[in-house]
């Protein structure tokens, strides 16, 4: 499952790591799990969203019915709001502290 904004455009996770001067090995590792399981979390919402969707309906909800789910632009926006706050309240402390800019 692919997330997807309100306006239609695709995120992408981006792969390997950026250099940054003087920074600890094991801050960026950390930072690289919170950020993967962040992701994790955020696809497991939308998954749950599409079963509470078409639940519904009254229509089944098996995997493949899940997977093939299209959420109307409701249902998009609402997920693309609900992934913005869950980024803005993992990376709160780490804007807060200066590891990452906004």
């Amino acid at each position: 499952m692919n997330a997807t904004s309100a306006s239609g455009t695709r995120h992408r996770i981006q792969k390997g790591r950026r250099a940054v001067p003087g920074s600890d090995p094991r801050i960026d590792t950390l930072l690289n799990m919170l950020m993967a399981l962040t992701s994790e979390v955020a696809i497991l919402r939308e998954r749950l969203d599409a079963h509470e969707r078409l639940a519904a309906l009254r229509q089944f909800t098996g995997p493949d019915a899940v997977d093939a789910y299209q959420p109307d632009e409701e249902a998009q926006e609402t997920r693309a709001r609900l992934r913005e706050r869950l980024i803005a309240k993992v990376c709160r402390p780490l804007v807060a502290d200066g590891v990452v800019d906004q």
